[in-house]
């Protein structure tokens, strides 16, 4: 138990370093991540699907294609993924984070413009985050 305990905790840092959540934040959403994928090591769009709030929102299918669209998960080619891991789910949350409050207003600039792009597809606007 102690060495899986310490396997999490280091994966745990690893995304907290390259996403920006905290430690604590990044239990929370690996708790929240076992809840919709009922114990599955993989999240389908069924388990957001069945998100009751998520249900309400306008936007609610682009916000579901968001977590399985290749390039929010620095891949380079488009196209979309049938299943993630907790790995993918925290590095897609990571782009809703808001910037760091010191930040120079040309890099502000810069991350505003990395992190959304819209693309036509159907009529709809598609929020591709990066």
């Amino acid at each position: 138990m102690g060495a899986s305990q310490s396997g999490r905790l280091h994966m745990f840092q690893d995304l907290a370093d390259k996403t920006g959540f905290s430690i604590e934040q990044i239990n929370n959403l690996h708790i929240r991540f076992m809840y919709l994928t009922q114990g599955e090591d993989t999240l389908r769009r069924e388990h957001l699907e069945n998100i009751s709030n998520l249900a309400l929102n306008p936007i609610r299918r682009q916000i579901v294609e968001a977590f399985f669209d290749k390039r929010n998960l620095g891949e380079k080619e488009k196209g979309c993924l049938q299943e993630i891991g907790f790995e993918e789910f925290v590095t897609v949350l990571s782009f809703f984070r808001p910037p760091k409050p010191r930040i120079a207003d040309e890099e502000m600039k810069n991350i505003k413009k990395e992190k959304l792009r819209c693309e036509n597809t159907d009529s709809l606007c598609i929020a591709a985050f990066f």
